[in-house]
């Protein structure tokens, strides 16, 4: 299903990412000022629109356009969608701002990562005016008239990651803070999995706890993550958090030597453990292969930074 009801005037949209169903999710806030949060990659856009269409809506309709952080897979595609969304203004935090008005940078970061496969993967980024651009301090509110958002900054997984709040739901878009859900449709399961997220190139397992200690204190009823779908937020707090503590515990006996062959298999085998915890007799944890490898890679930079005190 490409649309799929939250509630109360909430839809996500499954961007189709990795050309895969179940991977991300966009989600609209209707209103009187149409909301969309985290539109995907450039090569989403098609996705994204079709799934606007099911709702009745078409680009140009948004007022207002977030992103929880400048990974590609969250905000690749937003200067294209800007394009079209003429009479909308971006939302981001201080950090993500410059990357959305000159993204070379954020270019040269993701090449580092997926090298020459970068834009068939995610597409061609394309910059956003600087006056179209709003940022959002830590505890910033986004009054719409029949809708109260609130900003917190919530680093961990990177530095210039923001958190969103819907007052009138309780529930949080949660972008890579919380977690990743993995949906059945995504990995071939006849169950759902969560495991967070540590890809390049901020990942710090003890700001990320003490992240999802503040965020969890706000009483919050729902996790709308990116990754996909929905979660009632004990559940998504309990299996962000377990997860961190079991990497963060893992990385106290590697160093920045440590091959990255070496984390790649102590990332499966946590996996293996944590879903026979649950009860679940799954030994081939290859459909989070992808994820293995970027968290693999996140943590092996946490190892290099930490060593040199760059934290």
């Amino acid at each position: 299903m490409a649309v799929f009801s939250v509630n109360q005037d909430i839809y996500g949209i499954d961007l189709f990412e990795e050309r895969r169903a179940g991977r991300s999710s966009a989600y609209l806030i209707r209103g009187s000022e149409p909301i969309l949060v985290d539109p995907g990659s450039a090569l989403s856009h098609q996705a994204l629109e079709a799934g606007l269409g099911e709702l009745g809506l078409r680009c140009q309709d948004l007022r207002h356009v977030i992103i929880t952080h400048v990974h590609l897979d969250h905000a690749g595609g937003v200067g294209q969608l800007m394009q079209h969304a003429a009479e909308a203004v971006l939302h981001c935090h201080p950090r993500a701002k410059q990357h959305m008005v000159d993204p070379s940078r954020l270019e040269a970061g993701a090449r580092a990562v997926y090298g020459d496969q970068t834009e068939q993967i995610f597409g061609k980024l394309l910059p956003v005016q600087a006056d179209r651009v709003i940022i959002h301090e830590d505890g910033d509110h986004l009054e719409t008239g029949d809708r109260t958002l609130v900003f917190y900054d919530s680093p961990g997984h990177a530095k210039h990651h923001t958190c969103v709040i819907d007052v009138k739901t309780r529930g949080i878009f949660s972008g890579d803070t919380i977690g990743i859900r993995y949906a059945r449709e995504y990995t071939g399961w006849d169950f759902v999995y969560g495991f967070p997220t540590t890809t390049p190139s901020d990942f710090d397992p003890d700001v990320m706890l003490q992240t999802l200690d503040r965020l969890e204190a706000l009483d919050l009823a729902r996790v709308y993550h990116t990754h996909y779908g929905v979660s009632e937020a004990g559940e998504a707090f309990d299996f962000a958090r377990r997860g961190t503590q079991a990497i963060r515990a893992m990385t106290e006996a590697m160093s920045p030597a440590t091959p990255l062959a070496a984390i790649e298999e102590g990332l499966r085998e946590l996996i293996r453990q944590d879903l026979a915890e649950a009860g679940r007799s799954i030994t081939d944890v290859s459909p989070l292969a992808l994820d293995i490898m970027l968290n693999s890679q996140g943590i092996l930079v946490y190892l290099q930074k930490k060593a040199l005190g760059k934290l």
